[in-house]
């Protein structure tokens, strides 16, 4: 989870074994081939990276073999005054949402990255999400050069001629998804971002890069932590969304053809990520589902 604006935060999970977790570290990310007949979907899920080693051959064969590209949000700059619209509310605060002890948390990182009352009081919670990360990392600069995988994906896209698809077309779109979210579940978003950061102040993300090599123990963590802490907010951006995706691949698996999908990396971890979902929801069967498939030269 680092600074982009409006990109889904990338969060993590670790205390149970789950879909996808190996001890073999030449194994390369979390990855998947959805199949059915002559139709295939591969699923790449995806986090922080400073180079492009996660683009293994297998992958960028599946890549090249796909006539489409689907990724979570376009990287289309919405209108400011249109998304501060979106984002703001009179007659209540940010801080209404907010539980005592989660108030308190955000108060003290606002004084501590010189975030003025002002600014954010009249933000909904999921706008002060990025108000606050965006603070954090500023403050913070990771000592790399951060690479983006579906900014990756996508020029390389362009580049071949493939069409890119979104599950949230524009940046409005994600904005309104975003105020939609319950209050309960907007003020759990900042719990969890203040969760993570103080996870990353104590040094527990020292190996920020293991999703590389598909065993991404910091990840599992942090969404057991939603899981567990904050289910209203996981049932609306992990099971919901997750489940949105599955009927996704059915539609794509039933038009034929191959295409490829890369999520922020927790999309595809844990009971509700997209490859349970393919299964329980008998998009796949058992054996349609592969996990870090050997794709022909």
């Amino acid at each position: 989870m680092r600074r982009r604006e409006f990109t889904w935060a990338l969060c993590s999970l670790g205390m149970a074994p789950c879909v996808g977790e190996s001890s073999d570290p030449l194994r390369g990310p979390l990855f998947w081939l959805a199949r059915r007949a002559n139709a295939r979907v591969f699923i790449l899920g995806f986090a922080d990276a400073n180079d492009e080693s996660w683009l293994t051959p297998p992958i960028r064969r599946a890549f090249q073999g796909s006539s489409e590209l689907w990724l979570e949000v376009a990287p289309d700059k919405a209108d400011s005054e249109l998304i501060n619209e979106i984002g703001q509310e009179s007659g209540r605060t940010f801080f209404d949402e907010l539980e005592p002890p989660v108030r308190e948390r955000t108060l003290a990182y606002m004084a501590a990255l010189g975030i003025k009352n002002e600014s954010i009081k009249t933000q909904r919670p999921w706008r002060a999400f990025y108000t606050i990360n965006s603070a954090f990392w500023s403050q913070n600069k990771p000592p790399y050069q951060e690479v983006y995988a579906d900014q990756v994906l996508r020029e390389l896209a362009q580049s071949e001629g493939k069409r890119i698809h979104y599950e949230m077309p524009t940046g409005e779109a994600f904005a309104r998804f975003m105020a939609g979210m319950p209050d309960k579940a907007q003020g759990q978003y900042i719990e969890w971002l203040l969760d993570f950061l103080d996870e990353h102040k104590k040094g527990l993300d020292t190996v920020p890069f293991s999703w590389i090599s598909g065993k991404p123990t910091a990840s599992r963590r942090s969404l057991e932590r939603m899981r567990t802490k904050m289910p209203d907010l996981y049932r609306v951006i992990q099971a919901q969304r997750n489940a949105w995706w599955a009927r996704k691949i059915d539609e794509l698996l039933r038009a034929g053809g191959t295409y490829f999908i890369a999520v922020g990396l927790l999309h595809v971890l844990g009971a509700d990520g997209i490859p349970t979902q393919l299964r329980r929801l008998g998009v796949v069967s058992p054996s349609g589902l592969g996990e870090n498939p050997a794709v022909g030269r």
